[in-house]
């Protein structure tokens, strides 16, 4: 018996050899701070970054009590800080955390990123965390006077714990590709590829994505969803979305996000982790002119002809290009062109038949054009405008006449004739001619006729004409007219051509006009005088 009391005697020595003894006047408050860690969403899956929020929770000890300002120092820890460690199969992206002061109770939170990369085994790991702080273990103040300059047994504190990081068994899902064929401008449809590369399987799933951008939107909608159904692990669906873009976006990259809503294992509808991919646009179809030429003039038909080329960057079908005039002066039969298939880089030539009214000025003039086409999902589109610029000749008269033969003597008869001329680049048929006087000119052979005169081809014709007797000798001017065919098979008249007709004296056979006409005169003012001289 007396053995074990001098053992416990011998322990009790041992122990309190630890704890500065005070003396009779003073009296000392004991304790420590208790910390731990925990984390409420520890949870994670792979391919995924997280920020775990730490909780510092402080569960005070209190050995010996005393007054409560001296018992709040001995179980605060101060300068707490946490350093993390690696921990194989995750990517700590946080090195330290400083946390500060922490009293009883719950501090925090203290954020931890972290990355758990792809192909993670899903399981329990456990996060090297060094917990360090400082804390006074030991408070003697006087127990008269407890201000009286009390002393503080500071120590440090430096302890190793671990935080449970849960990496999850699911489905999870990730874009791989996004491809679309449309442009600037239009709409189509635009194909994203997501691979399900998590571990379980996925039921009832759909694809939802969003767009941020008014530029680019799912058929005039900022979301689009699409049902996919069953969906393995490992496995990449193909998932369609209709898709419009404004006129006037910008050829960029535009971001869309989404997730995929889906019934897991356990028959619980979930919804996946962000989905986020970028998507560009086409640039807007485009096309240009080249080799654009005519052959107008003022009251006139001429034809204007060029190339179009298609400078992609898609394809187009149906394709027509359309006249465009910017002036009533400009009257095309046909306004439309058909042309072949354009993959890009291809050409087609083109072709108007234009009339310039006699209305229009000569000079230079800007003509538009558009091209109408299909796309390659049959979608009609319209290009921008397109100008050219060609030269409008002055009126010219579709013939040159000359008088090669006009003369005839007063009181008698003559031949006109006339060398004609075609001055057009065609044909012209069916040539009739009319001839028009007036007195003292006449003719009863006022027509002719041409049956065809190729382009600077010359004949001529001829009309009977005559003078009166009295006509005095100088030149008198005559008409003549076109009416004539061209060779697309219409009918003009040309404008009135004016030629002189000279008429020339009669020789022989009498006086000539003109001195008895002063013959007469003299006569007459004669007999006035004679009978004046009588009265």
């Amino acid at each position: 018996m007396n053995q074990q009391l001098l053992t416990v005697v011998l322990a009790l020595a041992v122990v309190l050899s630890g704890v500065p003894l005070a003396s009779a006047a003073e009296n000392q408050v004991i304790g420590r701070p208790d910390l731990s860690l925990s984390v409420p969403d520890n949870r994670v899956v792979p391919g995924e970054t997280k920020t775990l929020n730490v909780s510092i929770v402080n569960d005070g000890v209190v050995v010996r009590g005393g007054p409560e300002r001296f018992t709040t120092r001995v179980t605060t820890a101060r300068a707490v800080r946490l350093d993390i460690a690696d921990v194989p199969g995750l990517d700590v992206e946080t090195d330290e955390v400083a946390v500060g002061q922490v009293p009883e109770g719950v501090v925090g939170p203290a954020p931890i990123e972290l990355t758990v990369p792809e192909g993670v085994p899903p399981g329990t790991y456990r996060l090297p965390v060094d917990l360090s702080y400082t804390y006074t273990g030991i408070v003697t103040y006087d127990e008269q006077d407890p201000d009286d300059n009390p002393e503080f047994d500071d120590r440090s504190v430096t302890r190793r714990v671990t935080i449970p990081v849960v990496v999850e068994d699911r489905a999870r899902f990730r874009v791989v590709d996004v491809t679309t064929g449309v442009q600037i401008g239009g709409g189509g449809s635009m194909v994203a590829s997501v691979r399900n590369v998590g571990t379980d399987p996925a039921r009832e799933a759909s694809v939802r994505l969003t767009s941020g951008n008014g530029d680019l939107t799912f058929g005039g909608a900022a979301t689009a969803e699409s049902f996919v159904g069953e969906w393995l692990p490992g496995e990449t669906k193909q998932v369609t979305f209709p898709v419009d873009v404004d006129d006037g976006a910008e050829r960029r990259d535009y971001t869309v996000t989404g997730a995929v809503t889906y019934t897991d294992t356990d028959g619980l509808v979930q919804v996946s982790n962000e989905l986020r991919a970028s998507v560009r646009p086409l640039a807007e179809q485009s096309f240009s002119l080249s080799n654009v030429e005519s052959s107008l003039r003022v009251n006139w038909e001429g034809t204007v002809t060029g190339r179009v080329t298609n400078e992609g960057p898609a394809p187009i079908t149906d394709a027509v290009v359309v006249f465009q005039p910017a002036s009533p002066n400009f009257d095309a039969s046909e306004t439309e062109y058909a042309i072949p298939d354009l993959a890009p880089g291809d050409s087609a030539e083109f072709a108007f038949d234009v009339e310039v009214s006699s209305a229009a000025d000569p000079g230079s003039r800007q003509l538009g054009f558009v091209v109408e086409y299909d796309t390659e999902d049959d979608d009609a589109r319209t290009s921008d405008a397109l100008a050219a610029r060609i030269d409008v000749a002055p009126e010219r008269d579709p013939f040159t006449v000359d008088a090669t033969e006009a003369t005839v003597t007063a009181g008698g008869s003559g031949r006109l004739t006339l060398t004609v001329t075609n001055a057009e680049d065609e044909t012209l048929s069916d040539i009739s001619a009319k001839l028009f006087v007036d007195d003292p000119i006449s003719s009863d052979d006022d027509e002719a006729f041409i049956g065809e005169l190729g382009p600077g081809e010359s004949t001529e014709i001829t009309f009977e004409v005559g003078a009166g007797g009295s006509t005095f000798a100088k030149d008198y001017p005559v008409s003549v007219d076109f009416e004539y065919d061209r060779a697309d098979g219409t009918t003009q008249v040309s404008d009135t051509f004016r030629l002189p007709v000279t008429v020339e004296e009669r020789s022989g056979g009498g006086l000539p006009f003109g001195l008895v006409v002063g013959i007469g005169a003299v006569i007459v003012v004669g007999a006035a005088v004679v009978v004046v001289w009588r009265r």
